[in-house]
Order: C-alpha cells, then structure tokens, then sequence
C-alpha cells in the first residue's frame, strides 16, 4: 500500500519543507479518486475531517461517472448487511458499486472478518473506508493498507495554513492580501473547516474578485462567534474578569464548542506571555514579532498585552489549563472548567 504520510505531524520532530508536503499528498489523493477503477480500496484516518469530506465527495463524482451504485454504512447497520453478500453479488443496474463505511475500525469482530476476507479476495467495487479518528494497528487496518492506498487526514501546520487558504480562495473566485491571509487563518485557528467557512463568509460578503484585506476580512465575519471569541481572550488579557466571564457565559450558551474555545484561550496565551518574555530579555519588538510569526495586524495588540506584564507564564497557570482540559474531557462543567482558567489568570490583576 502507498503510505502518504508516514510520519506524524504532533511529533514535533519535522524535516524542513514537510508541512506542504500534507498538502501535496491531499493533491495527490484528489487525483487518486478522481480517476479510481473499480476494485480499488481507500483508507482514510486522522481527526481532520474536511480533507476526508473533499476526497469522499470527489470519489462520489468519480461513481457517478461509471454507473456505480453507492452504499453506504456504518457499524450500526451491519445487523441488516452482510459484507461478503454485499462484495461478491453483482448489481442488474450498474457494473458495481461504491462501498463506503465510516468507523471501520468499530466494526464487530464477524464484520471486521468478512471485510478482510472480502477486500484480500478483490471485487469490482470501489471501498470507501474511514475510521473514527486515528488509525489503530489492527489486523483489518493492516489488511485494508496492504489492499488499498491510504491518507491520514492531519490538521495543518501554522507555516503551511497559506497553502490551503491561497486554495480555498482561489476555489471560491477571491484572493487575500498578506495581512487578509494572515486575518482569515488567525480566525480559523488552525482548523481547515473553520478556515473554508471564513473564506466563503468573505466571497459572499465581497463578491468575486475581490482581493480581500484584513479589514476586509474582519468586515465579513463581523458578529460571527469566532470573533466574539477572540474578544472574549482578549478580555482575559487585560485582566477584565468581570467581562471575561460574562463573554464565557454567552459564548457557552449560544452553542460555543468549549474543547475549542479553551484551545483559542491556551493559543492566545501563550503567544502573549511568549511575546513578553522576549521582549523582556530586550528583543526588539519587530524582531519577536517575526520571531513569533504574528502578523503585523495584530502585534500592536500583542505587545500591548505582553508589555503588561499580567501574562506571564507559570506553573500555576500550565497546570490550569491541563485541569481545565482533563474536565472537559470527562464531562465536567464548561462554565466551572474555563472560568477557573480565567480565575487564575485575573486574579491579582
């Protein structure tokens, strides 16, 4: 099996150069699917969903384009499915089919058997498989790699966020200035499906053709929640406590995912109290900035914030945030778990 991304990208161990090589792969993909044959399998992973979305739509396409029938299945309906029936019996309408079933890797131990047995025997339909997150080393998993061609669907690098945004905006008729660029990704943080809602906000907002700047970008998004968002780090930055955790209160109620808006908050932080350090140790402020990759944007902000000297880091305030983290993960309250964070960043402020 072809493997596209053999080293992962959280590592922090990366060669140069690699983190367009993602998006070179997901290209690559695109071509795959774009021209598969029938007896072709594909196995995609990871937590990134927007990519795996693109390729599946992409191989619908390519389905349509040769009479396929499509089926598709999770592990709650293989009560009603046999695999083996469904690989090995023709169709009196069509040359084959486009099998795709999500979560292949909680399939029951009988379907993940009749699947392995099904791919290694090979059939004139096209298999679709994706499994819930990452990719376990199972014995199905290894069977589907060694049948098939495969992509891990990570989330992009910060250096490499560009190459996806010159993308979608070129898909969508517009173009960014630098600053508008750097405007959309720092609202998307770091999330592709995020960053594609940004860019369609702005073409629609500005029509085709635009060459969109960050006041233009912000003038697109403007009341969107990832914005209030950032009012809401931006609160905790300077110390407002009181408005801070009237924001977390609104923001959590209107349907704030709070995994996220954590993460924004962690982001925020740490670019800040980064920023103060340097500055601190007397590096000129250009020179964090692009030591930092901040666009110039919002430095101004930035460096107001960490010139304050209220954002420090320290161990009390890493050890919030892995608390805040570990209760949001087991079901604690939103409110109770960031607003501790916020608590102990304000305090004293």
């Amino acid at each position: 099996m072809r493997q596209e991304n053999k080293q992962n990208p959280g590592d922090g161990a990366i060669a140069e150069g690699y983190p367009d090589l993602i998006v070179r792969n997901f290209e690559d993909m695109e071509r795959r699917m774009a021209g598969a044959s029938p007896g072709e399998v594909f196995l995609l992973s990871g937590e990134e969903y927007f990519q795996s979305s693109r390729l599946l739509s992409i191989l619908r396409e390519r389905a349509g384009e040769l009479g396929l029938d499509v089926a598709r299945l999770t592990p709650e309906d293989m009560t009603e499915v046999n695999l083996r029936a469904l690989f090995t019996e023709g169709s009196l309408f069509s040359p084959g089919k486009l099998i795709i079933i999500n979560d292949v890797d909680k399939l029951s131990k009988r379907d993940r058997e009749d699947l392995k047995a099904a791919v290694e025997a090979g059939s004139q339909h096209i298999l679709y498989a994706r499994t819930a997150g990452r990719k376990p080393s199972t014995v199905l998993i290894r069977a589907l790699e060694a049948a098939g061609t495969g992509f891990t669907c990570w989330d992009p690098f910060p250096n490499a966020m560009w190459l996806w945004t010159k993308r979608l905006a070129a898909e969508e008729g517009i173009s960014f200035t630098r600053d508008g660029g750097q405007a959309a990704e720092a609202i998307a943080a770091g999330k592709l499906q995020r960053l594609h809602e940004v860019v369609s906000r702005v073409a629609l907002f500005h029509g085709r053709g635009k060459k969109a700047s960050g006041a233009d970008v912000y003038a697109a998004v403007k009341g969107v929640r990832e914005t209030s968002a950032f009012q809401f780090c931006e609160e905790i930055l300077s110390g407002e406590k009181g408005k801070a955790m009237t924001s977390l209160s609104l923001l959590l109620a209107s349907g704030e995912e709070p995994i996220r808006l954590l993460a924004l908050f962690y982001s925020q932080w740490k670019q800040v109290s980064g920023a103060g350090e340097l500055l601190k140790n007397g590096i000129p402020p250009k020179a964090v900035a692009e030591k930092m990759g901040i666009p110039q944007f919002r430095w101004k902000n930035v460096e107001g914030l960490a010139r304050a000297g209220k954002n420090h880091a320290s161990a009390s305030m890493l050890e919030a945030f892995a608390f805040a983290d570990h209760q949001l993960k087991t079901g604690g309250d939103p409110l109770v778990a960031i607003g501790s964070v916020v608590l102990t960043l304000t305090t004293g402020c």
